[in-house]
């Protein structure tokens, strides 16, 4: 499986120990979703180019693809993850879909740039791996998240007393830090040294 036919393309992105997450209103607007860094191909963009261009669009961070251990794959969100043999020369962590109108990529990253929202990010939630458990097990609004301790920047006004809703990249880094908790010790141990840009 290869992510030359992928849609859309983004990166789990690590600065200071912690994965810059988007948030901002859902469709309805009942709800702040926790949404990746990442988006739409353009042209003729290889996956890992969509992923470093709109991690910096996005939060002004230049980051540093890192190859991952293990390439996850899922057809759709709610299947379990299985492991194939990614033959890229930066393998992502994640390979969503098979359907090449719908598929998604997502890489692992670092970056010693610290992150500032975009004018067209809302804002950005800086997430520990506590942070992630808590988002995606418990019902938790913007302001009860900053109140303990949370870190949140934003370009805009947004409604702080709104639910946060964990988008399914978001999901799938908690299940990672879950079930593959060794992997993600390694993973993590590869992001926080080699930053010398």
């Amino acid at each position: 499986m290869e992510t030359k036919h992928v849609r859309t393309s983004g990166a789990y992105t690590m600065y200071n120990g912690l994965f810059p997450f988007q948030v901002g209103p859902t469709r309805k607007g009942d709800k702040l979703g926790v949404v990746r860094l990442g988006g739409h191909r353009e042209k003729e963009e290889s996956a890992q180019e969509t992923a470093i261009r709109e991690v910096l669009e996005e939060s002004s961070m230049e980051i540093k693809l890192v190859t991952s251990p293990i390439t996850f794959f899922k057809r759709e969100w709610n299947d379990t993850a299985i492991k194939i043999q990614s033959k890229e020369e930066v393998a992502p962590i994640l390979i969503k879909g098979s359907d090449p109108t719908a598929s998604t990529a997502m890489y692992l990253a670092c970056s010693n740039m610290a992150p500032v929202p975009s004018s067209e990010t809302i804002g950005l939630l800086l997430l520990s791996r506590e942070d992630i458990s808590i988002i995606c097990k418990q019902r938790i609004t913007l302001e009860q998240f900053i109140e303990q301790g949370g870190k949140a920047m934003f370009s805009q006004k947004i409604n702080f007393e709104l639910p946060l809703e964990p988008f399914p990249q978001l999901l799938f880094l908690a299940e990672l830090f879950e079930k593959e908790a060794s992997l993600m010790d390694q993973v993590i141990s590869q992001l926080e040294p080699g930053l010398d840009k």
